[in-house]
């Protein structure tokens, strides 16, 4: 499932100088709104600012880089990075596809009602948006996210409807977002980084043989350390990305082929066709041929 097209929401200038807050008024969205959503190509580099807001970076095409404490994280299509109020970064492309959706929180919106109430959970999204820590964002993985796209998408699709502004059905989308990812397992305050990068590239470009001795051979490390690594960058251990992988590879095939099962079970690494079909229901709560059914179908606009 993809993000709603970007193209139906407002659409930053380029100029790269003009700080957020302008850029969003530039945008002809009123400064006194409390949610705003924009989009824009990243054809030209956006210089380190900093927010007075709570901001989820989307990534719904190409790969993007942001620049946190010197560091660089990389944005892979469909990631998601939240930054905390106060935190800065800068974002550039790796690719010219990228395209960035905005999802952005004044404090306001927290600071009563039943978000507040909602923040004085003990958690670690609570702990993170309550600055506990002082951690500057959290990094949540595109195979994860994926869950959440529902969600996200009535967001969008809210505020479209809505002629740009928030609404009651966003707010109430939003709180369930948050109580959503309050409850998510894979999360990192590190990010994917070049080497974590370079480990993925490797796991695509070898899909269907592809182990985790292989992979620390050809980067010169322990399978211990660099499965530490990897778990803390990404939240997954490596086992668990190809394993993911090898699922994104297999609906790919079944969205644009008409390859058989049994084809596809091949292609992407294994050798037994009923322990693919395990795998691939276990990973999605769908059989691969429900899937291939089902791609066809218009999403539910939420859920």
């Amino acid at each position: 499932m993809k993000l709603i097209d970007s193209n139906s929401l407002p659409m930053l200038p380029g100029n790269h100088s003009i700080k957020i807050p302008a850029l969003v008024r530039s945008s002809n969205i009123p400064n006194s709104e409390k949610i705003f959503i924009v989009s824009h190509h990243l054809n030209v580099p956006v210089k380190f600012h900093r927010h007075d807001f709570y901001e989820f970076v989307l990534i719904t095409n190409g790969i993007a880089i942001s620049n946190i404490n010197g560091k660089d994280i990389y944005l892979l299509p469909d990631s998601l990075l939240l930054m905390n109020l106060h935190s800065s970064h800068s974002l550039k492309v790796k690719d010219s596809k990228s395209i960035v959706i905005n999802i952005c929180i004044k404090p306001e919106i927290l600071a009563s009602g039943v978000f507040a109430d909602f923040l004085k959970q003990n958690n670690y999204l609570c702990n993170f948006l309550n600055n506990q820590g002082n951690k500057d964002y959290l990094y949540f993985s595109p195979t994860h996210l994926s869950r959440y796209l529902p969600i996200i998408n009535g967001i969008l699709s809210e505020y479209v409807k809505n002629n740009y502004h928030y609404n009651y059905a966003m707010l109430g989308l939003l709180l369930i977002f948050f109580d959503q990812l309050s409850h998510e397992n894979y999360y990192s305050y590190v990010g994917i980084d070049d080497l974590c990068l370079k480990v993925i590239t490797k796991i695509n470009e070898n899909i269907r043989t592809i182990t985790v001795q292989e992979l620390a051979q050809n980067f010169n490390y322990s399978t211990a350390y660099l499965s530490r690594y990897v778990k803390k960058h990404t939240s997954m251990t490596i086992k668990e990305i190809i394993i993911q992988e090898k699922m994104k590879q297999a609906k790919k095939y079944l969205t644009e082929t008409n390859y058989s099962i049994e084809e596809i079970a091949a292609l992407v690494g294994y050798k037994s066709v009923s322990y693919f079909f395990k795998t691939f229901e276990r990973q999605n709560n769908i059989t691969p041929d429900q899937f291939r059914k089902t791609i066809n179908q218009k999403p539910a606009a939420y859920f």
